[in-house]
C-alpha cells in the first residue's frame, strides 16, 4: 500500500511540474509585478523587446509627467541595473509609481 502511495505522490508531483505557470508564479520567479499593478499602461518594452522597462501610456497616474519631447519609461524599482542603464542613456527620475520608477528619457531610437 505504501508503495502505491509513493508512486501516486511522484506521479502527481511530475504532473504538477508540467502545468503552465500562473501569473502569480511568474511574478514570484521574476520578482516583478506587472505595470498595471502600479497603475501604469504598458505600451512596449524599452529600449528593446525583452527588457524589463516599459514605455508607459497616458492615464491619471502619468498625465503630469508626459512630454512630447521625451519618452516616459517605467522601470521596476528592484532592478537597479535597468534603472542605471536608463540614466546612462539620459533619462531622469520623475516620480514613483507603485513598485517602480517613472523616468523621462530622450525620444527617438533606443541606443
Amino acid at each position: 500500500m505504501t508503495r502505491y502511495l509513493s508512486t501516486a505522490t511522484i506521479a502527481l508531483a511530475l504532473l504538477s511540474a508540467c502545468a503552465a505557470p500562473s501569473d502569480d508564479t511568474a511574478n514570484r520567479e521574476t520578482g516583478y509585478t506587472p505595470p498595471e499593478a502600479s497603475g501604469l499602461i504598458a505600451v512596449r518594452p524599452f529600449p528593446t523587446e525583452g527588457d524589463v522597462c516599459q514605455v508607459v501610456g497616458e492615464n491619471d497616474t502619468t498625465r503630469d509627467y508626459l512630454d512630447d519631447s521625451a519618452t516616459l519609461i517605467g522601470c521596476p524599482s528592484n532592478d537597479l541595473g535597468a534603472s542605471e542603464d536608463r540614466v546612462k542613456a539620459g533619462a531622469t527620475r520623475v516620480a514613483r509609481a507603485g513598485a517602480g520608477w517613472l523616468r523621462s528619457g530622450p525620444s527617438g531610437p533606443a541606443g
